[in-house]
């Protein structure tokens, strides 16, 4: 029964440590990526709020934010799909 167990340990081993280093890479990526996004968001909403109020109400009505964010939501979903196909866990 040792051996059966010495096995299941062997065989369990480098599975965990892989889903271990992947999560972290994982949580790491998203942290660097979110952050570097909502900065340049940011810089974008103050460059626009130096517009007049008659040119900043135009750009708010035509959901320049709204489009924004929406960029920056696929731009996050392609790098997360770009880091799992790297790391062989999606092909």
């Amino acid at each position: 029964m040792s051996g059966l167990g010495t096995f299941l340990v062997a065989l369990a081993g480098p599975v965990v440590r892989k889903a271990l280093v992947s999560l972290g890479v994982g949580v790491v990526s998203y942290a660097a990526i979110t952050a570097a996004l909502n900065a340049a968001l940011d810089a974008a909403k103050t460059s626009l709020n130096g517009f007049t109020g008659d040119a900043s109400m135009i750009v708010a009505k035509s959901g320049v934010f709204v489009a924004m964010g929406i960029v920056a939501g696929a731009l996050v979903a392609r790098v997360s799909l770009m880091a799992l196909k790297k790391l062989e866990i999606l092909k």
